[in-house]
């Protein structure tokens, strides 16, 4: 196996780590305890449209490209949104595009290898991100974020019991 193809593997599951990890920071209050998982799905759809189809199939990388941009994601959720009841749809598209929004708010504070992610797909193609870290990095710091989630976890269980 080649070095870029373990890092391609490598990378889906850092990302699916630092993006669940911040929507549960985000997601701690109980009223949004019914679409919480809903948040969760948005935040790591982007990965898991677009990875498998790049690591099992690398020479339709551009398809995979055109999978992980805003566009895209966008008009995934609101077809998604309209297999749920007519009622919720409208909660089903906010909660899924806010997760999808925070996945492309942290996406763009990685580093890449090659171009990285083209945010105006199909209207550009120009890729730009901060380049903070890189996606590997939270499988580093993981035994710190679940210690954190552990110890704030732990902390309102106490409260709650008093």
């Amino acid at each position: 196996m080649a070095v870029h193809e373990f890092r391609l593997c490598g990378a889906l599951m850092p990302d699916l780590i630092t993006h669940s990890i911040a929507a549960y920071w985000l997601l701690r209050l109980p009223r949004f305890a019914r679409f919480r998982v809903i948040f969760y799905l948005g935040t790591i759809l982007p990965d898991i449209l677009a990875r498998p189809i790049h690591i099992l199939w690398p020479q339709l990388s551009l398809y995979s490209v055109a999978i992980h941009t805003p566009v895209f994601m966008v008009v995934c959720a609101l077809l998604a949104a309209e297999f749920f009841a007519p009622a919720l749809r409208t909660t089903i598209r906010t909660f899924l595009l806010l997760g999808i929004g925070l996945h492309f708010f942290l996406d763009f504070f990685q580093i890449h290898l090659g171009d990285g992610y083209y945010w105006f797909f199909p209207f550009s193609w120009k890729s730009f991100e901060i380049g903070l870290f890189w996606p590997e990095t939270s499988i580093r710091l993981l035994p710190l974020w679940l210690i954190l989630i552990a110890g704030f976890e732990l902390t309102l269980r106490l409260i709650k019991s008093r």
